[in-house]
């Protein structure tokens, strides 16, 4: 029985060398950038407006009207002054901060909606509005209207923009909870 030849057993080991020197040099030279701390961006529909800013937040259903204003350093009051329980002043923090970070699950196009009527969405007139109003920055209104087929998801629309946005449910949730709190 013959062996292996020795330029078999050269070319095997050179490449073996070869290999290990290439990890080695990726080792040391090579750098993949972490993908757990990519940076965070808000692309919610406020982002005009950062959440801690916000110093007062009117909700509106109909005829009847809820008025909350931030108060130092405890958080918010019903006005007129009246403190807020904890788990109210929660929802209305968590709301704020869903308006500034969430995205929209889409954005419906003037023109994609060109023909259709507000009231096929619920905006006319909607369900419920939210106001905030923040010091140093111009105010801003959102109109909540019908639930997506699915339930899912909710239509809206930001006042002074043509388009409608189809928002995940979770953000009109905190809204209807803080207007069905006693």
């Amino acid at each position: 029985m013959v062996g292996p030849s020795p330029l078999r057993r050269v070319v095997w080991v050179s490449g073996a060398v070869l290999a290990a020197g290439t990890i080695i040099a990726l080792a040391f030279h090579g750098q993949r950038p972490d993908p757990s701390l990519v940076h965070f961006q808000p692309a919610g529909v406020m982002l005009s407006i950062a959440p801690d800013a916000v110093v007062e937040v009117v909700i509106s259903r109909g005829q009847r009207r809820w008025r909350f204003e931030r108060a130092k350093p405890n958080g918010w009051a019903a006005t007129p002054g009246q403190p807020l329980d904890e788990s109210l002043g929660t929802r209305l923090d968590t709301g704020l901060r869903f308006l500034h970070v969430s995205a929209p699950q889409r954005v419906l196009q003037p023109d994609e909606v060109a023909g259709i009527s507000p009231s096929e969405f619920g905006l006319a007139p909607p369900r419920y509005s939210v106001s905030v109003r923040a010091t140093g920055a111009p105010p801003f209104e959102i109109e909540f209207g019908a639930l997506s087929s699915q339930g899912l998801a909710q239509y809206a629309r930001v006042t002074g923009r043509s388009e409608v946005l189809l928002l995940p449910r979770f953000m009109g949730e905190q809204w209807e909870s803080v207007m069905g709190a006693p």
